[in-house]
Order: structure tokens, then sequence, then C-alpha cells
């Protein structure tokens, strides 16, 4: 599913590539995502109407026209957008939402499990919107000081991995991020928030910011499409059973609440006692740092990127 860097990759793309244009055609595949908060038609709202902006709030992107009216799309775990020229493109039987603007550009909404939502409203029901009325600070905001993620932390009960994807406290942040965010700070998945130090709290809230901004510049250099995942850089997230970068330790994988979460035992020591001890499992051979800092987050480009299913 696209996280927070991706979302901002795609948010820039299209607010660069479709601000100022005006919808000359709709073409509705499957109707199954829509939530039409607006008792009209989704052709004839959007007809003739100019895309002033495209952004995005926590895991949701905001498309607002003209004529007082937004699009609010969750793309959850299938959703994804292609954008496209026409006549070369053509729609698949994914696609749930085709919308050509004058001048020719395509842009299209795909989902094979139909698990997203695309709410059609005006700005003054957004607060209507389940999920996105209810978004926690924003990551990338400066509402996201030390301060106040001290605040969001203190007296919760969870565990730290189930906290970082509590959308209601910070948002947002998936699970390839949140074993992103866990390694660069060393913090073990399963480590209780009430258990952390002070200053565990600080470089974890450091942690968030680093991986976010270097993700984000990384996802920007590769200059790929919107409807392209680029994952080959991170360090732990699909890596299981490899060698871990910076002590050659062999990433494992464990369940934390729903999800699995992928880690390294030596970077990230546990202080409980867990069913499984995976620093007692042979390990792969040793390697030096990869940087002289090794709680500094540094993506590192690999070739291959893999397409959004």
């Amino acid at each position: 599913m696209p996280e927070l860097p991706d979302l901002v990759h795609i948010a820039t793309t299209l607010g660069r590539s479709l601000g100022g244009l005006r919808i000359s055609d709709v073409k509705i595949g499957d109707p199954v995502v829509l939530r039409m908060m607006v008792a009209a038609p989704l052709p004839d709202l959007l007809a003739g109407v100019r895309v002033a902006s495209v952004e995005r709030r926590g895991h949701f992107l905001r498309f607002a026209f003209d004529e007082d009216l937004v699009l609010v799309v969750n793309l959850m775990l299938t959703g994804r957008f292609v954008l496209s020229e026409v006549p070369s493109a053509r729609s698949s039987g994914a696609t749930i939402l085709a919308i050509t603007f004058q001048g020719g550009r395509r842009l299209c909404y795909a989902d094979d499990k139909r698990m997203g939502k695309i709410y059609v409203a005006r700005p003054a029901q957004e607060a209507e919107i389940p999920g996105y009325r209810d978004l926690g600070v924003d990551l990338l905001s400066d509402d996201f000081t030390l301060a106040r993620f001290r605040a969001l932390i203190a007296g919760r009960r969870d565990q730290i991995r189930q906290f970082l994807l509590d959308k209601t406290a910070v948002a947002s942040i998936g699970n390839a991020y949140a074993d992103e965010i866990l390694f660069a700070a060393r913090i073990h998945p399963k480590t209780f928030c009430h258990r952390l130090r002070a200053e565990e709290v600080e470089t974890l809230h450091g942690a968030i910011r680093q991986v976010m901004a270097d993700a984000i510049a990384e996802i920007a250099s590769r200059g790929e499409g919107i409807d392209v995942k680029v994952r080959d850089f991170l360090a732990v997230r699909g890596r299981v059973r490899q060698p871990c970068r910076v002590c050659g330790t062999l990433l494992r994988s464990i369940r934390v609440g729903a999800a699995d979460s992928c880690f390294c035992p030596s970077c990230q020591p546990t202080d409980r006692k867990l069913f499984v001890d995976f620093r007692k499992i042979v390990t792969g051979p040793a390697r030096p740092p990869a940087t002289s800092d090794s709680r500094t987050f540094r993506p590192r480009r690999r070739s291959g990127s893999k397409r959004v299913s």
C-alpha cells in the first residue's frame, strides 16, 4: 500500500500535472468504492470543473476543485493512481474511475480488491468522513514537535509499534515505515511505550523525522511514475532472513498485534522475555557498520522498482 512518502510523491506529481486543468470527461468503471455525499451523479458534478489543488492529509489524498467540491481518497491496501495521456491509455478491469482533462491528460484510479474509498463531498462535509476527521498530528507539520510527541506517547500502555500505527495519534505511519523508524531508533517493536526512557522518546521522534525525510527525498530522486512503489532502499522491511546492513545479523519477523514486524535482533534488543530469543539463533556473517553513526538512517539506492499491485 502507498505510505506517507509515496503519497507525498503522488500528491506533488498530481498537483504539478493537473493543477489548473479542467475536466472534460468522467467514466465510472465500478461505483463500489464511491461514497457520494453530494446528491448528484459524479460525471455531472465534475464536468467542466477545474482542479484547484492536490494535497496529502495523513494517509488520504485530497483533490480540491472549484465549484465548492472535493474528492478525498483513501487508497488503503490496493488502490493506485495512473496518470497517462489519451489516446494511448487503456482502462483495465481494475479501473474504478477515469477522469480526462482538457488537453488529453487522463487520471485513472484502479483497485483490484475494491478496498479503497473515494469520498465526494463539499468542503463543509469533510469532518463527516470516517478516519479523516480523527487524524492525529501530521508528521511533516511544524506541530510535530518533541514536546507534542512526548505528550502523545505519555501514558500509553500499548507496544511502541502499535502506537506508531495509531493514525489518531500521529498521521500517518504504515507497516513498512514503522519498521524502518524503529530500526533507525534501535528500539524493539514489542517495547511498551511506558517503558521507554526520555532519551529513547527523543531518539524515536528524531528517527521519525529523519526516516520520512530521507524516504521522501529518495523516492523523488527516482522520478518513477505514481503507480510505482519504490521500496528497494529500505533497511529492514521486506528483508527478513537477509543480513542487517549495520551488523550482519539475520533480520527477523515477529508478530506485533495484527501485523508482522521486521527487525534486527542485535540492533534492536529487548529486555522482555519473549517466546523466541532471536539472539540465540545462528546469524549471518558480521559486517562493519554502514555509517559511522549506526543510529542514522541512510537510504541506499538499489536497482529495480516494484509496481504497486
